[in-house]
Order: structure tokens, then sequence, then C-alpha cells
């Protein structure tokens, strides 16, 4: 089951609630006389009642919804489409006290290929109860995650409002939408760069991955100058990643040079020091050391004969 099926499979009991659908009563009946029953056309068939038709000119877009961009080449295919096949499927509205209009939770390229297919009233699913701020920013988060296409910048702007709104953990935004804790984390970790190299990501110039491993150096004009790398020689998220590491990566200090032990060791008035570089040296590695140094001596000597 992919995540989809997941979202929509959690979703649906609630979902069919706050839509008001309810179960028409059978209409089988025996037919006189006879012990058979007849069906009907409604038999097992539920209606929703706050399903309907509404002048399009009445639904207006969410200006706070996370998707901004919607190409224009795939709503004039969806327009083409539902002049052939109608509207399949409605899109979810709330009724909004201040604009007197209701609003799209959830549909909004179907929306928008209405009104360029030329269509007078677009199909609705009214929602009629009060919905906060938080469910109205998940219903459009997840609508928009459903389909998989969402750019990454914006994405990362709507965990961000869930975060902001609901006070949640990353965690907290993992489990609601159904995504990888690690998903949410790097989406986020976008927000980071700074406007310039966040417009690249979104536009597809510097891919999502390669922005993760930018949003991991520090300072503006380190990672304006590893964009550049990236966007001319064609770095793909491995060598990004390389780059960031050679980048970031410390140099030793004086300080932090590995451990050392030196032994003195004074024989017929002369005098050996050996160091090892580690903090403990045995007997062992005295009399190991010793021997190799002696054999050396020897072969040298027999190299100069």
């Amino acid at each position: 089951m992919n995540r989809a099926e997941k979202l929509q499979q959690r979703l649906s009991g609630n979902m069919s609630e706050s839509l008001g659908v309810r179960l028409v009563t059978p209409g089988t009946q025996e037919r006189a006389g006879k012990g058979i029953a007849s069906i009907s056309p409604e038999d097992g068939r539920t209606r929703d009642r706050l399903a309907g038709h509404m002048e399009i000119d009445r639904v207006m877009t969410d200006p706070d919804q996370p998707r901004k961009t919607f190409p224009e080449e795939s709503i004039a295919q969806l327009a083409e489409s539902l002049k052939k096949a109608g509207q399949l499927q409605p899109i979810r509205v709330r009724w909004s006290e201040t604009d007197a209009k209701w609003i799209i939770i959830a549909g909004e390229r179907r929306y928008r290929a209405a009104i360029k297919a030329g269509f007078k009233t677009i199909a609705c699913l009214f929602i009629d109860r009060p919905l906060t701020e938080s469910e109205i920013r998940q219903e459009s988060l997840i609508e928009n995650l459903l389909r998989e296409d969402l750019r990454p910048i914006e994405a990362a702007e709507g965990y961000k409002q869930l975060i902001d709104m609901n006070g949640w953990t990353v965690q907290q935004v993992a489990d609601a939408l159904n995504v990888s804790k690690s998903a949410v984390s790097k989406a986020l970790s976008l927000l980071k760069l700074p406007p310039d190299i966040q417009a690249q990501v979104e536009e597809g110039t510097i891919s999502r991955s390669a922005g993760y491993e930018l949003s991991r150096l520090q300072g503006e004009e380190a990672q304006r100058e590893l964009a550049t790398r990236i966007v001319t020689d064609g770095l793909k998220r491995d060598e990004a990643g390389d780059a960031v590491g050679k980048t970031s990566r410390p140099r030793e200090k004086a300080s932090e040079a590995k451990p050392s032990t030196t032994k003195v060791i004074l024989v017929d008035g002369a005098k050996v020091a050996i160091t090892f570089q580690k903090k403990t040296v045995r007997t062992h590695d005295l009399v190991r050391v010793l021997e190799e140094a002696l054999a050396q001596v020897r072969g040298a000597d027999q190299e100069a004969a």
C-alpha cells in the first residue's frame, strides 16, 4: 500500500462523517405471494447530503494554501479532459463569512481547469462544520502530497505552517501526514538556504537532495559558491555531499594531535629515546622496537661492507 492509499484509508472514516454521508435503507422487498427477494438499485447505495454543484464565481482559492505553482500546460490538459469526460471528482470547499464565498480546501487544480474549460458551475463537497486553521492547512497539504508533485519549497513551507500553528515536532508532522521524519527534516532544511538558492531548488536547477547538502554548510557565501559548482559542474547529491564534507571539516588543531609517549633508555653513557604514537607503552613494545632497530643497523653494516 503506497503513501497516498494509506492517507486515504486513514482519513476515510472522519471524512465521511464530516461530509454527511448516510446509508440509504435497503430496498429489498419480497414479491407478493412469493418468498423471492427483489433487488432495488438503491440497495447498498449511499447519498451525500452535502454534495452538489456551485456557481463557479461563488468559489475562490485559498490564498494561504501551500501550493503556489500550477503549470499552465497541466491545467490546459485537465481542462480538455473535463470537456470530454466531465468532472469526475468534486472539490472540497468551506464557507467563509469574511469573503462571503466558498473557499477551496482541496481541488484548486480542478477548479482552475474548470474555469479554463468554461464551466459555469463546479461539483463540490461542502464542509458546513467549523474547521481550525490546522485542519484546513493539513487537508490542503495532504491533497497536494497525494499528487506527489508538490514543489520542494512549497512542501517545506507547508510543514512549517503545521509546526507553527500546532506547536508540533517534526515527528508529529511526519505521523500526521504519513511521511518519514527524515523527509520532513530535510524539507525544512531547505528553508535555511538564502532566497536565490531556494528559487533554484524550486525551479529544479538544483535538486532537493543537493539543496539539502547545501543547507549543511555554514554561511551564505559558502552555500552560493557550492551552488554555483552544482549548477556549472552538474554535481550529483553524493558529489555535493563530499564537497560539503571537505568544506566543513575542521582542520586538526595542535591541541587535538594524537597522544604520544616517549621512552628514554640509558646504556653505557648513551641515551636512546623512542617515541610511540599512543598513551600506553609496555615492555614487549620496547623489545619489539629495539629488535627492529638492531636489525636495521646490522643490515646497514652489511650493505656498507
